[in-house]
C-alpha cells in the first residue's frame, strides 16, 4: 500500500509500537521483536507513552489492537515520530524502530509505578503461599 503522504512528520506515518512487541510473556510466534532477556513483563501503552514522552519524542497513543492479540485487556498501540520533515533522525539514539524497543524495555522497569507494584506485589504472594501452608498442616 502506498503512503498517502511522503512528509515523515505526518502522522500516519509514525512507527507503531505495540506492547506485545516488548512483552516477556509472548513468543515470537505471537508477535515478541525483541529478546525475552531485554523484553519487559506485560508492558502497557501507557507505560510506553510515558516513557517516550519523557525522552522527548513526538508520540500518540490509538485504540488498536495488535493482530495476534487474542486477549481483549492487552488494548493499544502507541504511535512515534523518528523522522524529522527535513528527513533527519527527531533523536540520534533513536535512529531505527528496534533502538526504541531496547530503550522502552530498559526503562519501564525504572517507572515508579513499576517499583511500587512490585514492591507491593511480593509480599502479598508471600502471604499467599504461607496460607496455603497452614492449610496443608491442617490436613
Amino acid at each position: 500500500m502506498a503512503h498517502l503522504s511522503q512528509n515523515p512528520a505526518d502522522k500516519e506515518r509514525f512507527i507503531c509500537l505495540y506492547p506485545v512487541y516488548i512483552n516477556s510473556k509472548k513468543t515470537l510466534a505471537e508477535g515478541r521483536r525483541i529478546p525475552s532477556e531485554k523484553a519487559v513483563e506485560n508492558p502497557s501503552c501507557a507505560e510506553i507513552r510515558d516513557v517516550l514522552t519523557a525522552a522527548g519524542m513526538n508520540v500518540y497513543m490509538e485504540n488498536k489492537i495488535h493482530p495476534r492479540e487474542w486477549n481483549r485487556e492487552f488494548r493499544g498501540r502507541v504511535r512515534v515520530q523518528i523522522k524529522e520533515v527535513d528527513g533527519n533522525f527527531c533523536q540520534e539514539k533513536f535512529s531505527s524502530r528496534k533502538d526504541i524497543m531496547f530503550y522502552v524495555a530498559e526503562m519501564i522497569p525504572k517507572l515508579k509505578t513499576r517499583t511500587q507494584k512490585s514492591g507491593g506485589g511480593d509480599t502479598s504472594s508471600q502471604q499467599g503461599e504461607g496460607g496455603k501452608k497452614s492449610k496443608k498442616k491442617k490436613k
